[in-house]
C-alpha cells in the first residue's frame, strides 16, 4: 500500500509533496550558494533545533556523535500512525525513538525505546523498509550539538486502535495515533518528516 501526503511548504530546508497520478513526489528546496568568504567561515554542519531552528554553536558547545533509531508505525487499517511527544516540547510531536545504548541492536533500542515513549505492547509487523541520514541536531533539553545518525524503519500495527486518544508515557510526555491525512497541520520534529512521507509513500517489502 502507498501513502501520499500534500505538504504546502515547510520551515528552513522546505520539504514538500504533490500528488501526481496517485504517487507521491518530495522535494528539497536548494538554497542559493553563499559567496566563498561566506562559506569559509561557516560550520561544515548545520545545526537544526526539533522545530527546525538553525541553532549556530559556541565555542564551548558540546558536539559529539550519536546513533539513533525511530519506528514509523502505521495502523493500514486505520491510515494512521503512532506519534510522542517529550515533557519539554508537547508540542512537538515525533516519531517514538532515540538514542541506541552501547551494545544494542537496532531491535533492542526500538523495543526499548517504544516501551519508554510510547507504553503499549509493540505489536507489529516488519520493519519493511528503512530511510537513514546524518543531520546536525541541538539538543535543547540538553543543550548539546549531536551529529545524528538517525534510522527511522517502517512497522504495520497489528492491534486496535483509536485516532486521536491520547496518554501520558512513561517518560512524562505524551503518545498516541494521529490520522495520516492530519500530518501535514501539525509541528512534527523536522528531522523525522524527513523520513515520513518516505516511508508512507514506499512500497511495503520487509528488508533483508
Amino acid at each position: 500500500m502507498k501513502y501520499a501526503i500534500v505538504v504546502n511548504s515547510w520551515r528552513a530546508g522546505f520539504v514538500w509533496g504533490v500528488r501526481e497520478d496517485g504517487n507521491f513526489r518530495y522535494d528539497y528546496a536548494v538554497r542559493p550558494p553563499r559567496p566563498e568568504s561566506d562559506r569559509a567561515n561557516s560550520p561544515s554542519i548545520i545545526f537544526y533545533d526539533r522545530r527546525g531552528n538553525v541553532v549556530i554553536p559556541g565555542a564551548q558547545s558540546i558536539i559529539k556523535p550519536r546513533r539513533g533509531v525511530f519506528a514509523l508505525v502505521v495502523a493500514i487499517n486505520n491510515d494512521a500512525i503512532m506519534l510522542s511527544a517529550e515533557s519539554c516540547a508537547p508540542d512537538v510531536p515525533e516519531l517514538p525513538g532515540g538514542g541506541i545504548e552501547q551494545g544494542e541492536t537496532l531491535d533492542e533500542a526500538t523495543r526499548r525505546e517504544w516501551a519508554e515513549e510510547v507504553g503499549i505492547a509493540f505489536d507489529v509487523r516488519g520493519p519493511f523498509q528503512r530511510f537513514q541520514h546524518v543531520r546536525g541536531f541541538y539538543a535543547d533539553d540538553r543543550d548539546e550539538f549531536w551529529i545524528y545518525d538517525q534510522t527511522f524503519r517502517l512497522y504495520h500495527f497489528l492491534g486496535p486502535v483509536k485516532i486521536g486518544q491520547k496518554w501520558r508515557n512513561p517518560e512524562g510526555g505524551m503518545a498516541g495515533w494521529e490520522a495520516i491525512a492530519s500530518l501535514p497541520a501539525l509541528l512534527i520534529n523536522r528531522a523525522h518528516w524527513c523520513a515520513i512521507p518516505t516511508l508512507l509513500s514506499s512500497q511495503a517489502e520487509p528488508t533483508r
